[in-house]
């Protein structure tokens, strides 16, 4: 007899088709069931290797042993005429075409009714404004399944720490120092720290440890409290393990205010050794390297900072707050350099009337900038500010030079890639300029003004029902951020949606310099015929952006239109993207066009003037 014959007397094929299709059956029930009863990962990783080791044993039970009427016994005890293989082999037959149907039935079941489900679920939480994950329209399929990698063993989220003072008002403080933290956290080698805003979307939120770290992708979650009275703070601080909650460490340090910077270093150095991470050369001290001897001053840089991400009329007081602190301390570089930012992006928030102090704002922007480089050379956020000023001034090489040494420092910086879109669209380098806004998002996916300028691009790339979609999540994330909303109704009415436009416009709290425009779009969708009263009421910039919405450009309009706003050059390097898209972009030989390019500082290929010729 042959070996394989010998195999299908003895059923080891039989045995091992049942215990292959058991073994698929077993763990795909597992792993529907066990996550409803919070069982860790672990189980049923456990159980499928379990599963795999006892496949090869299964196959020599079946070959050594024998099923009889007395028993089992070892196959070389049974005689052939007591052999009763054959009814054994139909005994495991039906129970594989039992166990088969059960397969299918479970098959059919996941595919009809759970994976609907869990779409359904997948959808609503793409949207959710609690989830690191989302997935925006034009990101990349790595960046979009990000959140599906393993979970590194060395990542932590540093959640909000809880405000415990009495005031209320002490809040700033409380979300400065975990930011500080956070940062001083980001520079220990080895580990992994969840961005900012991310997990600043989750403050307030009543959810377990462990769902937010399966929702960040940590293996380590810090949380803590705050308190300041006066002169004293006192800071309570404890590491779990996002897997199962459990608390690793836990400490409370007492400290006069003066001494925070050391005691931010004190914490993130604890926290590097709970973990057993290196700290290199320095140790603690080398984590926080921007220091402030004045904590009165220190405190007014925390609000500053909240104030100009809070954007809108925070803009304005960040300014007023940063210049405080520059009084009291002029050697502190991070407030020269918020200086700088506020600066270069007041014009957006301000009336009519003040952007006509744009250009002497963004020359203090410069100022502050230079400044900031001078007291620290290799500030990442110096020359990222920096950068931006300089692009929202038409120096596009100065620019450039200052936005390749923030690469070359932090080539995964979210807010160096978004403001490098803009630099990229201006050169006409579009899909570069999609693809560094979009790295932006997948880096830092919970920022409005992140999430804003990709929605932008995307339509001035001819991209709109995209746009939209990437628009949409912005306003469900921040409702009230009157840029995003201004882009989104122009999406809206360039898709025919003017119902929608006209609601989004009627619920901004806040003008945008393109709300004219829009509302002037909206009354010209419903009626054509008030193309003449718009043009005497609002005036032909007016007119000629609003019919270039609704897809119905007058060329010769549209280049007054652009003209008029590059000569206030209030709004950055948005007229320089109006003008290298379509329409316009279809009469690049147009004298007028030529014109435009040279006053934006570009000659008449496209390629940017030295600094300085421009207008």
């Amino acid at each position: 007899m042959t070996l394989i014959e010998e195999l299908k007397r003895r059923n080891v094929f039989r045995v091992a088709g049942l215990y292959l299709v058991g073994a698929w059956l077993i763990t795909q029930v597992a792993s529907t069931v066990l996550p409803t009863f919070d069982v860790p990962g672990w189980a049923l990783r456990g159980l499928i290797i379990v599963l795999a080791i006892g496949f090869v044993p299964a196959l020599i039970f079946a070959w050594v042993f024998e099923l009889t009427p007395e028993g089992i016994k070892r196959d070389a005890e049974v005689k052939p005429g007591e052999s009763i293989t054959p009814q054994t082999a139909r005994r495991l037959d039906r129970t594989l075409l039992v166990v088969m149907a059960l397969a299918l039935a479970y098959f059919a079941f996941d595919k009809f009714v759970l994976s609907p489900r869990r779409a359904a679920e997948g959808e609503e939480k793409g949207s959710d404004p609690f989830s690191g994950r989302t997935t925006y329209p034009g990101t990349t399929r790595s960046q979009s399944e990000k959140g599906s990698d393993p979970i590194s063993g060395k990542s932590i989220a540093v959640l909000p720490f809880v405000n415990m003072s009495s005031d209320a008002e002490q809040e700033y403080f409380s979300d400065g120092m975990t930011e500080e933290i956070l940062n001083a956290l980001a520079k220990v080698p080895g580990l992994a720290v969840t961005a900012r805003t991310s997990v600043f979307s989750l403050k307030g939120a009543k959810k377990d440890v462990r769902e937010i770290g399966t929702l960040l992708g940590v293996a380590y979650v810090l949380e803590g409290s705050v308190r300041k009275a006066g002169d004293e703070v006192r800071i309570t601080a404890q590491l779990i393990r996002a897997e199962n909650g459990f608390h690793l460490w836990s400490e409370t340090y007492d400290r006069k205010l003066d001494h925070v910077f050391a005691l931010q270093a004190e914490l993130a150095g604890a926290i590097a050794k709970a973990l057993a991470l290196p700290l290199g050369v320095g140790g603690d001290a080398a984590l926080v390297n921007q220091r402030m001897e004045d904590p009165e001053a220190y405190a007014l840089y925390l609000q500053a900072r909240a104030a100009y991400r809070a954007r809108g009329e925070g803009v304005k007081r960040s300014i007023e707050l940063y210049r405080e602190v520059l009084k009291r301390d002029p050697k502190y570089a991070p407030a020269w350099s918020g200086l700088c930012g506020s600066l270069g992006v007041l014009s957006w928030y301000v009336s009519d009337e003040e952007k006509k102090q744009t250009p002497r704002n963004l020359e203090q922007a410069v100022e502050a900038g230079e400044r900031a480089l001078a007291l620290a050379p290799d500030s990442v956020d110096a020359h990222i500010m920096l950068a931006m000023v300089y692009t929202h001034q038409w120096r596009w090489n100065l620019a450039d030079q200052h936005f390749q040494r923030a690469l070359a420092l932090a080539p995964n910086d979210a807010e160096l890639l978004s403001n490098r879109g803009n630099w990229l669209a201006s050169m006409d380098r579009m899909e570069e300029a999609l693809h560094s806004v979009q790295q932006a998002t997948a880096i830092d996916p919970l920022v409005p003004v992140f999430l804003n300028r990709p929605g932008f691009l995307l339509y001035y790339a001819g991209r709109n029902a995209e746009s939209i979609a990437l628009l949409e999540a912005a306003h469900v994330i921040a409702p009230d951020f009157s840029l995003v909303a201004g882009n989104l109704a122009r999406g809206y009415l360039r898709a025919g949606r003017v119902d929608d436009a006209e609601r989004v416009l009627d619920a901004m709290k806040m003008a945008t310099p393109e709300t004219a425009v829009n509302r002037a779009a909206v009354r010209l969708a419903r009626d054509p015929s008030l193309r003449e009263a718009i043009r005497k009421e609002s005036g032909e910039e007016v007119l000629g952006f609003a019919l270039a919405i609704l897809d119905k450009p007058d060329i010769d309009l549209l280049f007054v239109a652009i003209d008029k706003r590059m000569d206030r050059h209030d709004t950055g390097t948005d007229p320089v993207v109006q003008l290298r898209s379509r329409p316009l972009a279809d009469h690049q030989q147009d004298p007028r066009y030529v014109a435009l390019l040279h006053k934006a500082g570009f000659d008449a290929s496209g390629v940017p003037l030295p600094d300085g010729a421009a207008r």
